[in-house]
């Protein structure tokens, strides 16, 4: 038996600064300098709090971290546990989300990966990002200060904004709700069992930035683990700095699974192990894991899934083939494709992994001359040289945010219920 999640969504139309934050009639008013007061940190230089709208000419430079408001309902100091609120269990009763905004900050430490996105024009239509309001958080590293403690400074300002802005609809009718429960699962259809299906994810874990949290600890010598799914949709995990937590909010896999459940298939559980460094350590892990949705969940089948560039590919690889070798069938995503020639990302070549879901592709796209440019200072690597104003060419591949997820999601049919940004011009 799983745990009964409730997520209430209250839909926001239009963002604006004002004299006091409120939500009113679809329309989140915020007090740029009270949210300034709240999050602001000595271990900031500087700090300003930017708005970026749907259809604007506007260009996102270096944005991260992006994460869609959301508190517990009944006791908001422990969202996020042991990352940013007190610690408490995470993925049962009643969760507050805002749709149609984010809160997104801008990265201004040293990385060799940084995005950027435009919010209108031609381009805007590759990141489903482009349809949300965004509540910008551009703050710079104080003098002196290192890298893992400004970006610890940069989430916790994120989720200090994120929790504030979600408790204003606490009291609110919803305008839609999401239930996640997996409750006993009898046979199909044919009045045969179920498949028993587990789903494997390694998440990369390689150093202090490029890491993510459980209960506000470090997964850097982590073992794999099982946690209840919907802990994942809860805010139980946070990524550092790899990708938008937006993705594990509303983690694609998850999802599909759970709705499934009881239905063609019996969704057991949940197995998530970090990447490791050293091949002897990938196989131990891949071993390890496969175990765990073998022996502990009783899986059938398993499908496997990584959030991490080459290394994790390897892990997912090598836990495929245990899987396998433990009369697991297996089915492993996969982004790794780029400019329609298969392998340019695709680091592992194995002629056992033949079940493999490409969901992603990169894409030479015509970038305007926008009116805007936020974050122009933070530095996105791959647009050295280029006048980031535009126009220019460049390709999506690591650095456009939000035409793809590691984990799966597309901005094809991700946020397909909002108004694209052409359509607020």
């Amino acid at each position: 038996m799983g745990k009964r999640l409730q997520i209430d969504y209250i839909r926001v139309k239009k963002v604006q600064f004002g004299e006091s934050t409120g939500l009113e009639n679809g329309i989140l008013t915020v007090n740029k300098d009270e949210l300034i007061g709240m999050a602001n940190s000595e271990m900031f230089g500087t700090f300003d709090i930017k708005l970026a709208v749907p259809g604007e000419s506007c260009r996102i430079l270096a944005i991260h971290d992006i994460m869609q408001p959301r508190c517990k309902a009944d006791a908001p100091e422990t969202s996020y546990p042991g990352i940013w609120g007190k610690l408490a269990p995470m993925g049962e009763v009643r969760t507050i989300a805002l749709k149609g905004v984010v809160v997104s900050d801008i990265y201004y430490a040293k990385c060799n990966i940084k995005y950027y996105m435009d919010m209108g024009g031609p381009c805007a239509k590759y990141t489903h990002f482009s349809k949300h309001y965004h509540v910008i958080i551009d703050a710079t590293p104080a003098e002196g200060v290192s890298d893992a403690s400004y970006a610890e400074a940069l989430k916790y300002a994120s989720l200090t904004i994120n929790v504030f802005l979600a408790k204003l609809a606490i009291n609110m009718e919803p305008d839609e709700t999401e239930v996640f429960e997996r409750g006993p699962a009898g046979p199909g259809p044919e009045g045969k069992p179920l498949p028993k299906v587990a789903y494997l994810v390694t998440h990369m874990a390689s150093h202090d930035t490029w890491n993510f949290l459980v209960y506000g600890q470090s997964a850097l010598n982590f073992l794999p683990i099982i946690l209840q799914p919907t802990e994942i949709l809860d805010g139980a995990m946070i990524w550092r700095y790899w990708e938008p937590n937006y993705y594990l909010q509303n983690e694609t896999y998850i999802k599909e699974l759970m709705r499934r459940h009881g239905k063609d298939l019996e969704f057991v559980g949940l197995v998530f192990a970090n990447n490791v460094m050293k091949i002897d350590g990938k196989d131990t892990m891949g071993m390890m894991a496969a175990t765990l949705c073998k022996e502990t969940l009783g899986a059938d089948c398993v499908l496997v899934n990584k959030s991490g560039m080459g290394h994790c590919q390897l892990d997912s690889a090598l836990a495929f083939n245990w899987c396998q070798k433990m009369d697991m069938p297996c089915v492993m995503n996969l982004s790794a494709v780029s400019n329609d020639k298969p392998g340019d990302m695709l680091v592992i070549s194995d002629p056992k992994i033949d079940a493999v879901i490409n969901s992603g592709r990169n894409f030479d796209l015509e970038h305007p001359k926008v009116d805007r440019v936020i974050g122009k200072d933070a530095g996105v690597p791959s647009l050295m040289g280029y006048n980031v104003e535009g126009p220019f060419t460049h390709t999506t591949n690591f650095a456009y945010q939000g035409i793809w997820s590691q984990l799966g999601d597309c901005y094809v049919t991700t946020d397909s219920d909002l108004q694209g940004p052409d359509e607020n011009i």
